[in-house]
């Protein structure tokens, strides 16, 4: 119950703002109007039609529309080269990705800014990297917090069947003292009708 009360409160202050990263780096922020991502040669090599915005936005659309056991199979079905990464990445930002494809998708992402300029980086990270990242520790936190509810469960009914048989046996041990009260009673009045 303390761990369930712990993450609530961290997680309604970080949900507040007031809970904030002791460390703020300042980043060079890259203007998302611009469409092209790729600064130099080597980079627009590398990730062809993926330099512009145009093909991420047609790939995230086309996400939402696709089942994940089809865009599964279209991810097994690529290759492992920086263009196709950034397709499989894409192919696994869907709301029904899996926790362990997801997460996948998150060390691509780091291989991918391994590979990339300042600005596709930065763009990789603010686009997929960081909402993916959230999603990714809420569906932690659901976790944690739905083996705990069950734990909890657990033992509430435990107590519960322990109450039962407590209250039981108190019933039992209730009418033995009536009992015990009813023969004395007679033995008394017994006694009494002797003595006379």
């Amino acid at each position: 119950m303390k761990i369930l009360l712990v993450l609530l409160a961290v997680f309604s202050l970080i949900g507040c703002g007031v809970l904030k990263p002791l460390k703020s780096e300042q980043s060079e922020v890259v203007s998302l109007m611009s469409t092209k991502y790729c600064s130099d040669p080597e980079t627009m090599a590398l990730f062809g039609v993926y330099c512009e915005l145009d093909a991420w936005s047609d790939k995230l659309i086309l996400v939402s529309t696709i089942s994940w056991s089809i865009r599964s199979d279209m991810i097994e079905a690529l290759p492992l080269d920086p263009k196709s990464l950034i397709e499989k990445v894409l192919l696994s930002q869907g709301d029904d990705t899996p926790y362990r494809n997801r997460l996948r998708a998150q060390k691509w992402i780091e291989e991918l800014q391994m590979l990339t300029d300042k600005s596709m980086t930065q763009v990789l990270d603010i686009l997929i990297f960081q909402p993916s990242q959230q999603l990714l520790e809420l569906e932690s936190a659901i976790t944690i917090l739905s083996k705990v509810n069950g734990r909890q469960e657990k033992t509430i009914a435990a107590q519960e069947i322990q109450l039962v048989e407590k209250n039981e046996e108190i019933e039992k041990q209730r009418k033995q003292v009536e009992q015990l009260l009813d023969i004395e009673a007679s033995m008394v009045n017994q006694n009494r009708s002797v003595s006379k």
